[in-house]
């Protein structure tokens, strides 16, 4: 008798009897994540950047005041950590509620896993400070008349 080929089972049948459909499945949340996170930066650089930029008329009239432009800094750093604080804590309840949705879709790891929830947190926080200080840098070295002018 000749052998046949195994042309009744399927790769995909295979993957998924093997226990490699989890992994799959968890390689897959692993590339949206990754995608989600730039994505946020992305969005949290040009809300805080738009943010920063509409303050610039402000920042001329404090320079023109007479405050330095590291008084300047500091003030629109500690604004912008108190909005990213706040941000981060709400962030972080609600990644909470989702992963007890998704557990069963996770493989190899905890749905509370610390080090993932502070590295995203960590993340979104430097992109923030970057977001709040270039702009704000900007803005504290430029003339006081010409950001009177602005708009």
């Amino acid at each position: 008798m000749r052998a046949s080929p195994r042309s009744d089972r399927n790769d995909e049948a295979d993957c998924f009897r093997f226990g490699w459909g989890a992994a799959f499945r968890t390689a897959v949340l692993l590339m949206f994540a990754i995608l989600a996170l730039f994505v946020a930066s992305i969005g949290l650089y040009g809300v805080m950047s738009y943010l920063m930029s509409q303050r610039t008329r402000e920042f001329g009239i404090r320079l023109a005041v007479g405050a330095s432009s590291g008084a300047l800094l500091r003030l629109v750093l500690g604004q912008a950590a108190k909005l990213v604080s706040i941000g981060i804590c709400l962030g972080l309840v609600g990644a909470m509620v989702v992963a007890r949705a998704i557990s069963s879709l996770l493989y190899g790891i905890s749905p509370f896993d610390t080090a993932t929830f502070a590295s995203v947190s960590l993340v979104l926080a430097v992109v923030a400070f970057l977001a709040s200080y270039i702009p704000a840098r900007r803005a504290a070295s430029i003339d006081p008349m010409v950001a009177l002018r602005y708009e």
